[in-house]
């Protein structure tokens, strides 16, 4: 079989196929989208561009791993992963947050002070550094994910502080256009659970806050608040959607 060699460049010939969607690049581009917007909104553009990951590690919601990936060139750059299970399940608003918590823990890696064996802390590790900043920003620590959780640890969680910065920039964002465009298919979390007893590889438990963004489907008129709440459209008046 003999194939043409008529393209100089090789990528055009990916580069000049336009499917109707393109999956990868939605995926991660909402993620960067949300990365930057937090960046900017909660720690002052100051954090690098790291590379952002999925992961479907058991019983894990997220995880930062400090100078994961080097290019060829011998470029640095530090790796934050997000569970599409998480999205899934618990809606954006709290993926979002495991986000920002990721970040803090890059924070930490880049501007916190280091420890008394000169370290910034073990791997893994929440310690006192992380979490002032995690509530400066408006998330509490709690290895529960309540208020009566340890503050630091190897196991960790947080809940959102209701009016704090991230409460506040994050209800902005999902007032918007913004949204999470691919999580885990519902069907697949379904047929994994129903196989063999087995849960799906991230089942993690709910957040003390899940929030929803909510859209009339007139005039689309968009609010923001807990997923039980009954909203109507001022204008149309006719309840909002969960969307």
């Amino acid at each position: 079989m003999l194939y043409s060699t008529s393209e100089a460049n090789p990528l055009s010939i990916v580069q000049s196929n336009s499917p109707k969607r393109r999956p990868t690049e939605e995926n991660y581009g909402v993620w960067q989208t949300a990365y930057r917007y937090f960046n900017e909104r909660l720690f002052g553009g100051g954090l690098p561009d790291c590379v952002i990951t999925n992961t479907r590690r058991r019983r894990t919601l997220g995880y930062f791993r400090s100078r994961a990936f080097a290019d060829k060139g011998g470029a640095i750059a530090h790796e934050i992963s997000i569970n599409p299970t998480h999205a899934a399940l618990d809606g954006d608003f709290d993926a979002l947050s495991t986000l920002v918590h990721e970040m803090a823990h890059l924070w930490r890696e880049e501007f916190g002070p280091a420890n008394r064996n000169g370290r910034k802390g073990s791997r893994g590790y929440h310690d006192r550094v992380w979490g002032r900043k995690m509530e400066e920003i408006g998330l509490m620590p709690s290895a529960t994910g309540r208020p009566d959780g340890r503050k630091t640890g190897f196991q960790m969680s947080h809940y959102i502080i209701d009016g704090g910065p991230f409460d506040l920039v994050c209800r902005e964002l999902l007032i918007s256009d913004f949204v999470i465009t691919w999580a885990d298919n519902p069907a697949h979390l379904t047929a994994m659970s129903a196989a063999s007893g087995d849960a799906p590889e991230a089942a993690p438990e709910p957040q003390a806050t899940t929030r929803a963004r909510f859209t009339c489907h007139q005039c689309n008129q968009k609010a923001w608040a807990k997923f039980s709440a009954k909203l109507i459209c001022g204008e149309c008046r006719i309840p909002l959607i969960a969307t």
